[in-house]
Formats: C-alpha cells, structure tokens, sequence
C-alpha cells in the first residue's frame, strides 16, 4: 500500500468505502470458485481486475459479472456457474502471468472466457507501446470465441482510445469476440460510479453488462420461461 493510498482513503471516506471490499469480495469470490468447480453445468470463466470483482458496487454480485449472469441465466434450464479469476488491482501483465495459466489449467475447458483489464495501465501510465504488445499477447493466448472488452470511458482519452483500437482491429483476426465497454460508458454518468469516483456503482456496471450481453449468443431457453436478454434496448 503506498503512503498516498493510505492518506486518500483516510481523507475521502468514499475511498476507505470502496477500498474496504476488496478483500471481502475477494473472499466471497474465492468461495463462490469452489463450489463452481464442484458443480455442473456451463462454466463461464472470467479474466480481469477490480471491475470484474465488482468493487464499487454495493455487493459483489452487483457488479457487471454478476449482472451479466443473471441475465443469460433468465429463462434458462441451465445456469452458469462462475469462476472468477480476476484480481483487483490487476494489470494486463497480471493476466499474462496469472490469470491465462489459471484458466489453461482448468479441465475441461471453459465454455464462455471473457477478459476485460487494462484500466489499471492507463491510470498507471504503463508505457503504450508495452500495454499493446501484451493486448496482442493475452489475445493470442486466449482460447477462440473468448470475449474481450475495450476499455471504458472516464479515463485518459488518447491512451485508452489508442489501446480500443488495438483491440477492435486484432481481436476478430485472433478468433475473438469484441465486447465494446467504451460505447456503452459515455456520459451521462450521473449515479453511475461508486462513491469514491473511480469505480462504477450498480447502474455503471448495468453499461458493462449490456455491452457483453450484446456479443453473447443466445442460449436454448426454458420453454416455460422466455428469456429477458440484457443489451436489447435497456442499460
């Protein structure tokens, strides 16, 4: 933790708010990996950082993953189970070295990967030319079909528009399905991000979700209970 980190989050209760349930959905998450590795069903595994933990909204579940997973479980027989391989904090190189071989060594293989990072390397300046090339190398490692996310907007435009279109030109050529976050995270952002004004709330993440739920294909409903499919006209 570093000297500034500790100071902003004495000062800004909003900060020590959102700061605080790193660890607990951490936990939660840990556990929610467990029981899903035991179970059946599809498994949907997920790469990332704090936004796929969800931190910032008012529980892990109300992030974009579990958002998304309550809506492509509407009306299906067979819901997802989630492994959560995300790390708050994490940067592109985190998922080179971690995430990518966490995922390669789970049998069977996963039937949906999605990926969204990057965030972290923009605020922290990691060097562009650098973030790219590891773009290019987590979408060659990541198996066909998987779907990666280009980076929000609220950060540094020129960086993360430079980075968005590493993605958007290389991942279809890599077999990859783009889930395009930046389109759907443009203002008006009012009630839209936690309270320490970095991450995004419940509503911001209902952004993130749509735009995934955007790509996804359809699933084989439960005949007695049509599916209600996030990304069709709601955020």
């Amino acid at each position: 933790m570093s000297v500034l980190g500790w100071l902003a989050r004495r000062i800004h209760p909003g900060l020590r708010h959102v700061h605080g349930q790193v660890a607990r959905y951490a936990a939660e998450w840990d556990e929610a990996n467990g029981v899903a590795l035991g179970a059946g069903g599809p498994l949907w595994v997920v790469l990332g950082d704090s936004t796929a933990q969800g931190i910032g909204a008012p529980s892990a579940q109300d992030g974009y993953v579990g958002q998304l997973r309550r809506a492509l479980d509407d009306g299906s027989a067979d819901p997802w189970r989630v492994v959560n391989l995300s790390k708050s904090g994490a940067l592109a190189a985190d998922v080179l070295d971690r995430q990518l071989p966490a995922l390669a060594a789970l049998v069977p293989a996963p039937d949906l990967v999605t990926c969204a990072i990057g965030a972290n390397d923009v605020v922290r300046r990691t060097p562009a030319d650098v973030l790219h090339r590891q773009f290019r190398d987590i979408m060659a490692r990541l198996p066909a079909r998987a779907v990666i996310a280009t980076l929000p907007q609220g950060l540094s435009r020129a960086r993360t528009e430079a980075a968005n279109r590493v993605i958007r030109q290389e991942a279809p050529a890599a077999g990859l399905v783009v889930a395009d976050v930046w389109v759907r995270t443009g203002p008006p952002w009012r009630g839209k991000y936690a309270q320490d004004g970095f991450h995004p709330g419940a509503l911001g993440y209902a952004d993130w979700a749509a735009a995934f739920a955007a790509v996804l294909p359809p699933r084989s409903p439960d005949p007695k209970h049509p599916p209600h499919r996030l990304g069709s006209g709601e955020s």
